[in-house]
């Protein structure tokens, strides 16, 4: 059975929640996929991948 990996996308309104949403996922073994960007309509965004060992 192959497993598939989908990223996991972090959404916050607050950059300071997002920061501590990644922090946990890293904590959980995550490794972020695309930068932290903020969007036009002030959602900041994040995506994540977990890592494989």
């Amino acid at each position: 059975m192959v497993r598939e990996i989908r990223p996991v996308v972090v959404r916050r309104r607050n950059k300071g929640e997002v920061e501590e949403a990644i922090r946990d996922l890293e904590k959980r073994g995550f490794e972020l996929l695309h930068p932290l960007t903020r969007f036009p309509n002030g959602c900041w965004f994040a995506k994540m991948i977990k890592a494989i060992v």
